[in-house]
């Protein structure tokens, strides 16, 4: 059950919008040693849980959940529609190479952040 206060000497590491990805954060991170801790995000923030670094080196916690972000957004490898348009602007983004950066709307189409706001529908146009 989380908190309803976090501790302000800890770390935000990421957020989650529910308490099952919230689960398969702390699980990914448990695997790799790092002590994190689940707490209610505050009451205006876009997602309800925050994943708190307890203790321990926060380099190896950041790169820990970019790589847990990553294997639960693999079904996106890209913030674009099935057309290759950048999800952001429309701008056709095909035969760029990777990473893609939308020359358009300067998004990094590749980035954990986009393909997370894409994936949660969190797309402004």
């Amino acid at each position: 059950m989380p908190s309803r206060e976090p501790n302000s000497s800890r770390i935000v590491l990421t957020t989650a919008p529910n308490a099952s990805i919230a689960a398969q954060i702390i699980y990914g991170l448990e695997l790799r040693g790092i002590n994190a801790t689940l707490c209610d995000a505050p009451p205006r923030e876009r997602d309800s849980y925050q994943i708190l670094l307890s203790d321990g080196d926060e380099v190896i916690a950041r790169s820990a959940i970019e790589v847990i972000w990553d294997a639960m957004l693999e079904t996106m490898p890209r913030a674009v529609d099935r057309f290759s348009n950048c999800l952001f602007c429309g701008y056709n983004t095909q035969g760029l190479a990777p990473p893609v950066t939308c020359p358009e709307c300067g998004h990094n189409l590749d980035s954990i952040e986009s393909r997370r706001a894409a994936s949660e529908g969190r797309i402004p146009r």
